[in-house]
């Protein structure tokens, strides 16, 4: 195991492994990836961002899309009134995928090398042992006795759960300031070096184990149009989505800055669809392999920035402690954040 971080120029750890994967940083058979930041004294001075007890949830509903994306199954709600007692139970039926969410580890591995986080492959996630119901490109497979491996289950998130403290850099409102103005729902690219732009305008510094919001103005965008429109917009194909550029600049912003976790306010975390290739260097990969299948980073999606936004500007502070839990279920690849600001 590392005693000490390398630099992104110094990734992979070891020969033979995917580009710019951390591997064996934390042990190989590491379930927390760059949560291990997140260490006891990081939260005590986190907690310190706790003066006024203002409170801002960044959950979206869990059926805040017209319809869901990508062939997604649909949310569906069940009361069950348990007459004739005065008694209510509901049930839950969503993709985790449809609204505000962490990505897990399970979620996204490389796609050339077919593996995930610390070289993890599919049947150890969802093969022929596994007890959960799996699909295989829409058909149902037959159902495994276990033992679950519970490789990269994000059930191992929810020992101590996310929590730091959390930097919103408002992207939307800085291009607003600075007139750059682009197309809240095009595939608009966010840089390294606007963020950074970004940052020293919000005199921002960065610390070590810092949960790293962006918000894009995603929801300004989406709630900007007709209900129809909404409709169409989820079915839109290609699908095109503002986000963070698919670059090496980036890559090593993320990593040599030393964020905890990242994540944004659009439905995907980089610009979609995905550029082709990188003059920097980043080739044919996705920030998304990189980040969850190399380091073992969270990825948030489609948070609900915007009460955060108008707090932070309200009293000209972009930092606030962060608490997250997500849901504890065991083979999980992503799930609701849960997750709430604390100013």
């Amino acid at each position: 195991m590392a005693t000490s971080r390398p630099t992104f120029d110094q990734l992979p750890l070891r020969e033979g492994d995917p580009p710019w994967s951390a591997w064996g940083l934390y042990g190989m058979d590491d379930k927390l990836g760059t949560l291990n930041l997140l260490t006891p004294d990081v939260v005590v001075e986190a907690a310190k961002e706790i003066k006024t007890g203002v409170r801002v949830g960044l959950d979206f509903p869990i059926n805040h899309l017209a319809k869901p994306t990508h062939n997604r199954r649909g949310y569906k709600h069940t009361i069950v009134w348990k007459e004739p007692r005065t008694v209510h139970d509901d049930e839950l039926e969503f993709n985790t995928q449809n609204s505000s969410q962490w990505d897990g580890l399970r979620h996204y591995g490389y796609q050339r090398e077919k593996v995930w986080y610390n070289g993890i492959k599919q049947p150890q996630i969802s093969g022929p042992n596994s007890t959960s119901e799996i699909y295989h490109n829409g058909t149902k497979q037959p159902q495994g006795s276990g033992p679950d491996t519970l490789a990269l289950s994000i059930d191992a998130w929810c020992d101590q759960g996310i929590v730091g403290r959390g930097v919103l850099l408002d992207y939307y409102r800085w291009t607003q300031e600075t007139g750059k103005h682009y197309d809240l729902l095009s595939t608009h690219p966010i840089k390294a070096e606007d963020l950074k732009a970004c940052a020293k305008a919000q005199g921002v510094e960065f610390k070590k184990g810092d949960i790293l919001l962006i918000r894009s103005g995603w929801k300004v965008g989406y709630e900007s149009m007709t209900a129809e429109e909404k409709l169409a917009w989820c079915d839109k194909t290609p699908t095109t989505w503002t986000g963070v550029e698919t670059s090496i600049d980036n890559a090593r912003f993320f990593w040599d800055t030393g964020f905890s976790a990242c994540g944004g306010d659009a439905p995907g975390f980089e610009q979609i669809p995905f550029p082709k290739s990188d003059p920097g260097g980043l080739e044919s990969y996705h920030l998304h392999e990189i980040m969850l299948g190399g380091w073992g980073m969270p990825i948030g999606e489609m948070f609900n920035l915007e009460r955060l936004s108008e707090e932070c500007f309200k009293h000209k502070r972009w930092t606030f402690f962060l608490a997250s839990m997500p849901l504890n279920v065991p083979n999980g690849a992503a799930s609701p954040p849960n997750i709430v600001a604390i100013f």
